[in-house]
């Protein structure tokens, strides 16, 4: 079986970048029978090609980015690392040969409902989270997407599974037929203007995983955000909230989370105090995770077990230790400083010692000021943004710069007292100092463990 689309059938693609994504959708395109061409301006040394190097039906063009189209090519697949508007992209559409995400080629093999969830911040927790309720619930699931396994790597195998799949603007900006059954904006937030012209732009690839839904699918949005709640549907909106309630959806209702379904009436689906992870995003999070299985037709009597039993993801606000009454958490997950807002918000005002910066993808540290002037006690700035957070923040709290995790660490651990809180919640991207959010959690987690104070 080769790849259909339109009125032909792919023989030979292009596959635009080689790390994970790509090399799932050309193992994917060459089951089917498909002739790749591989591009990436990465030199073979600094790419884990494996046997795809040496694969029957490849070619490579590595360690140049060709502006030209070769002849005879049928679709492009696009990985989400590589821009939208690169110029070998383009002169695919002006050929009009499709181009399209690595989750449009996985969705079009996927023998099972697809969930999609995007938003600024939370969208791992939320994939995650709906892939537990629903196993609990009794479900074949995979759990996959921007989470770290591409969908197509997933989808052969048997028929039936939902696929939980976590989008980035990266990927749903090039989709165009991917149709979840089931879809969720977390929230909306300036970030990756590096990447996109403008917010609007971004904004807009977030809203695209909505664009092909019809009425009976369902369309998860969080009321608490006007930008969110304002975003046009075709399928059945079901809202979620922990300030208000909603008539089709669910709320928090003192320490209870409730679900109404304007055919069914009210019931309960969790409490509060189930949820086992720091922060009021968390409860938000659940509560999208839970409108997510419902619509998979998860039976909700086994969601207070499976939310008590999930422990969360790494680095995304991680209690890392306790020490003379003082906690310390990783957060470098928060890249944006919408997710650091989100943060701050579960902790007292005036007790945390907020490790703050990095490389800032065109966000905006006066976002932040108002939570950062009740929250914090002290900020520690460190890589390349501190001089620019420190004149946007340094006359409303007091500020250090650092310039290093380590020497946040020994500065925040010699001013923090018994039940106060030191925060790596960065606001900014890793680049400047580290190879990804991870490997900086990681190190700020060896730090703390060998901080004697």
């Amino acid at each position: 079986m080769k790849v259909p689309w339109g009125d032909r059938e792919w023989q030979r693609a292009v596959v635009y970048g080689l790390g994970a994504s790509g090399l799932a959708a050309s193992r994917l395109l060459l089951s089917q029978g498909v002739e790749i061409l591989g591009v990436d301006s990465r030199t073979e040394e600094n790419l884990e090609l494996g046997d795809m190097t040496v694969a029957a039906g490849v070619e490579l063009i590595l360690g140049a980015e060709p502006a030209e189209l070769p002849p005879g090519i049928d679709g492009v697949v696009v990985s989400p690392g590589v821009p939208a508007d690169r110029p070998l992209l383009d002169a695919a559409r002006r050929r009009d040969v499709p181009v399209v995400a690595e989750v449009e080629l996985g969705f079009l093999f996927a023998e099972g409902p697809v969930i999609g969830i995007t938003g600024s911040n939370g969208k791992s927790t939320t994939t995650a989270l709906t892939g537990e309720l629903l196993k609990a619930a009794g479900f074949d699931v995979e759990v996959c997407g921007n989470i770290g396994v591409p969908l197509s790597a997933r989808v052969e195998g048997p028929a039936g599974r939902i696929f939980v799949t976590e989008l980035s603007s990266f990927q749903l900006e090039t989709i165009d037929t991917f149709r979840p059954q089931a879809a969720a904006l977390l929230n909306l937030a300036a970030d990756h203007l590096d990447r996109h012209r403008n917010v609007e732009v971004y904004f807009g690839a977030k809203r695209a995983l909505f664009k092909n839904q019809e009425a009976e699918d369902i369309a998860v949005l969080n009321a608490d955000q006007d930008d969110v709640v304002a975003v046009e549907v075709t399928a059945r909106r079901r809202l979620f909230s922990r300030q208000q309630s909603v008539e089709d959806g669910c709320y928090l209702d003192g320490d209870r989370v409730v679900e109404i379904d304007p055919a069914r009436g009210s019931r309960p689906l969790f409490h509060r105090d189930e949820i086992p992870l720091a922060g009021l995003h968390n409860l938000e999070n659940a509560m999208a995770a839970a409108l997510l299985s419902r619509a998979m037709g998860a039976d909700p009597e086994s969601f207070p077990a499976a939310l008590a039993h999930f422990r969360g993801l790494p680095h995304r606000l991680q209690k890392v230790a306790e020490r003379q009454g003082i906690s310390w958490y990783d957060d470098s997950k928060a890249t944006n400083f919408a997710a650091t807002q989100k943060s701050l918000e579960g902790f007292a005002d005036g007790s945390v010692h907020l490790i703050l910066g990095g490389r800032n993808k065109g966000g905006d540290p006066m976002d932040i000021a108002e939570i950062v002037s009740r929250k914090a006690r002290c900020l520690y700035l460190v890589g390349e943004a501190a001089g620019e957070i420190w004149s946007a923040l340094g006359n409303m709290v007091r500020c250090e710069m650092s310039g290093t995790i380590a020497a946040a660490i020994d500065a925040a651990g010699g001013s923090a007292a018994g039940g106060e809180i030191v925060l790596l919640s960065p606001g900014c991207a890793s680049f400047d100092q580290y190879d990804s959010f991870g490997e900086r959690g990681d190190h700020f987690q060896h730090l703390v463990r060998a901080f004697d104070g």
